[in-house]
């Protein structure tokens, strides 16, 4: 198992241990049994303290009160919101634990231990979290996280960029350095279980009790904020949970990972056990840790290949960005990128949702990754990845669009994640629609 690995991890890691085996006690996991029905995460409903399931759960002796979760089985998928049904273990004693914990999802070669990546790579992500220079809160938000049963993850662009910055022969990219400005963070912890959580951790830590916590219960994103309100210094949301047409959150890291944007984007970070996961196999390699080329080569790939139109559209953008931000950078493989973009249909800007989960909202992200758009020579260079892109791009930069806001608020798009929202709106039937009007299957290839 990767525990063997973890044994040889100094400080908190060798402290935390590494037996991956699941307690008999501890929360409720994807996979588990409740009267016969498999569990498949957990949905929020934003509530007054006073609901009678939260209440009672906070009194149930299990540590946590489970403010506004509610735990989704096998059928929930086509309700048209979250039931009823208290996340709380001690509400459910015809519950089975046959779900796998986080660490037993995942093939052993894929976990690593985060110095043998890269001489100080521990260093780096310990001064994120327990460094002079980072906010008091965090620390003891990760020790109440393990101490409760959940697992907690940096994600994203922080471990990205650290372990990129780790390989011989790479530098550190100036964007780099604004991403460890704030932490996007994932875990199995429910929204309303970690929204208790950093509450009390707040408190307590009296340099941090000022900091202000945003929620949003149209993506399940608990931000806590700065004093003045204008930046994140943390952003987490739970393990994605695919085909619900509601939020929802799960315990499945390889179910997350395949929602990714980008597989260069699915590398996360354990900062208790000090390991870097790559749930896929594929982000280490995209990254350049093959050993086989000289700067290393970056390679952009899909985790899989979205059929949503929107989610198409995202992904598009997301993959413009980081074509803009490393264009200069030598040994940028493109190939897979290229191939799937070129493969989606030329209409795609028309099959676009108007409203705040289509177009509204892309707009809005295109506006903060690229400020004031690319330049004629970006622009160039984007077009050449077909005509879906070429008219993704001319419809966002149409003149006069009323559809558009200036500044987009918080519940049209959380800070900039890697996670796409796959949320998918059920047709008549009740099923999710994601038709684009071609063969999911052959647009794989990636």
């Amino acid at each position: 198992m990767a525990g063997s690995r973890g044994r040889e991890a100094g400080g908190r890691g060798q402290e935390a241990g590494t037996d991956f085996r699941r307690p008999s006690t501890g929360p409720i996991l994807t996979g588990d049994l409740v009267g016969g029905r498999r569990v498949l995460g957990f949905g929020h409903v934003d509530g007054p303290a006073s609901d009678a399931n939260d209440a009672a759960a906070g009194n149930a002796g299990t540590g946590v009160t489970h403010l506004g979760d509610r735990l989704l089985l096998d059928g929930d998928e086509h309700a048209s919101g979250p039931p009823e049904r208290s996340a709380d273990p001690a509400h459910h004693p015809t519950l089975e634990r046959t779900g796998p914990p986080p660490y037993q999802q995942i093939d052993d070669r894929h976990v690593h231990h985060a110095d043998a990546l890269g001489p100080g790579l521990v260093t780096a992500f310990e001064g994120l979290l327990y460094g002079p220079d980072a906010h008091g809160y965090l620390g003891a938000l990760v020790d109440r996280l393990a101490a409760d049963g959940h697992g907690f993850w940096l994600v994203g662009g922080v471990p990205r960029d650290l372990v990129t910055e780790a390989i011989p022969g790479t530098t550190r990219h100036p964007a780099a350095d604004g991403t460890t400005q704030d932490l996007d963070v994932t875990g199995t912890a429910p929204a309303g279980a970690f929204r208790t959580l950093v509450d009390e951790v707040l408190t307590l830590d009296g340099d941090s009790a000022e900091l202000s916590v945003q929620f949003s219960k149209h993506s399940l994103v608990c931000s806590v904020l700065t004093v003045r309100r204008d930046r994140r210094t943390l952003e987490y949301r739970g393990l994605g949970l695919t085909c619900m047409p509601y939020p929802a959150t799960g315990t499945d890291l390889l179910q997350d990972a395949r929602q990714r944007d980008l597989t260069i984007n699915t590398l996360l970070y354990d900062p208790v056990r000090q390991l870097v996961l790559d749930p896929l196999g594929r982000a280490l390699t995209d990254l350049g840790h093959s050993g086989q080329a000289t700067p290393p080569l970056l390679r952009l790939a899909l985790p899989e290949s979205p059929a949503h139109p929107d989610v198409c559209a995202e992904l598009l953008l997301r993959a413009a960005k980081f074509l803009i931000r490393w264009e200069t950078r030598p040994g940028l493989d493109t190939t897979a990128l290229r191939a799937w973009a070129a493969y989606l249909p030329s209409d795609l800007a028309a099959r676009l949702d108007a409203g705040p989960a289509g177009l509204t909202r892309l707009a809005a992200l295109w506006g903060e990754w690229i400020p004031g758009g690319p330049t004629a020579a970006q622009m160039e260079m984007l077009r050449g990845y077909g005509p879906a892109m070429s008219g993704l791009l001319d419809r966002l930069a149409a003149p006069t669009r009323k559809d558009v806001p200036a500044h987009p608020t918080e519940h049209e798009r959380p800070d900039e994640r890697d996670r796409l929202d796959v949320r998918e709106e059920p047709d008549a039937r009740g099923r999710p629609d994601r038709s684009l009007g071609f063969d999911r299957d052959d647009g794989k290839g990636l």
